[in-house]
């Protein structure tokens, strides 16, 4: 499910709703499993056609034909089967950073053969990935997740996760160069602008700048310069919300700490935000069943229960 988009037209910020703690959200079966195994996408989808992925409502002994397919919800009390074996999500998430060297494709796989992430990757827990991308020029933090829900999070414009660039032009600015607030004007149809700028360092040659983005399209901030005719000579990558590359070389990465990645969660508005925004796409699919006629009554009758848990807390 896309939460963006399914978030749209139910309310204006989710993260304002009320979700019962703990709460275990219904998921799809795909994300099931991959959360709960190494397999792609693909995989999976081969592994449900050749009937090697059995989904077990509410715990029974024997599978029966699900309707969604792939595409089914699985519930707290279900039983998921690859093999034979019963999977569950894993419990526990590996994340990490890179300072990412120039030239470096940031993919797992670069289609013309040059230098991708994929040396890196293979030093890190299968279904590791990263999250989002910087240019083969561009240098600097480069976050890696197993976690879907936290790189949706961090990715999200609507979160404002702050991303700090630093620029390196062959300009001359002066500390009130009007070029300053043209990068920041978010009225300029050329572009997406920062929401800050800022003058670290100038010489009678050069132009250090700090451009700090919230929301992050591509190749944002080379579009910027472009249309305001700057000669950018380097980018880099300093921090995502709260973390930095710190004492990390070129081509280094760490794993994250369980406080550091608390904080990035606490950066894009907490795990609570993803919740309240997967409850609403549930609501959505749900009704969408419902003018179609093919009511998903086990889905309905759990947000029922929420409701009454919703309203018994607040009454």
């Amino acid at each position: 499910m896309d939460l963006e988009n399914s978030c749209k037209g139910f309310i204006s910020d989710p993260r304002t709703l009320w979700v019962a703690q703990p709460v275990s959200v219904p998921r799809r079966l795909i994300k099931y499993v991959k959360d709960s195994t190494d397999l792609t996408i693909e995989e999976i989808h081969v592994a449900w056609a050749q009937g090697r992925l059995k989904l077990l409502p509410n715990g029974a002994a024997a599978s029966r034909p699900i309707p969604g397919g792939a595409l089914s919800l699985v519930f707290e009390e279900d039983r998921v089967l690859l093999d034979g074996q019963v999977i569950r999500p894993k419990q526990h998430h590996f994340t990490a950073i890179l300072n990412k060297p120039s030239q470096t494709t940031s993919t797992c796989r670069d289609p013309d053969g040059k230098r991708d992430l994929s040396e890196w990757l293979a030093q890190m827990p299968a279904g590791t990935f990263p999250v989002g991308r910087l240019d083969r020029a561009t240098t600097g933090l480069l976050l890696f997740t197993t976690d879907g829900d936290l790189a949706n999070a961090v990715l999200r414009p609507q979160n404002h996760t702050e991303k700090k660039y630093w620029l390196w032009l062959d300009e001359v600015f002066e500390a009130d160069d009007p070029r300053l607030e043209a990068l920041t004007d978010k009225g300029n149809p050329a572009y997406d602008a920062a929401s800050r700028a800022e003058l670290v360092c100038r010489t009678r040659h050069h132009t250090e700048l700090h451009l700090i983005l919230d929301e992050g399209k591509n190749r944002q901030i080379r579009r910027m310069c472009r249309a305001l005719d700057l000669r950018l000579v380097h980018l880099h990558r300093k921090s995502i919300g709260p973390l930095d590359h710190s004492g990390l070389a070129v081509g280094e990465y760490r794993q994250l700490t369980a406080a550091e990645v608390e904080s990035l969660w606490q950066a894009t508005g907490g795990r609570n935000w993803v919740r309240s925004c997967q409850i609403v796409a549930l609501r959505r699919r749900a009704a969408e069943h419902r003018q179609t006629g093919k009511r998903e009554l086990r889905l309905e009758r759990w947000l029922n229960s929420l409701d009454r848990d919703s309203a018994g807390q607040t009454g």
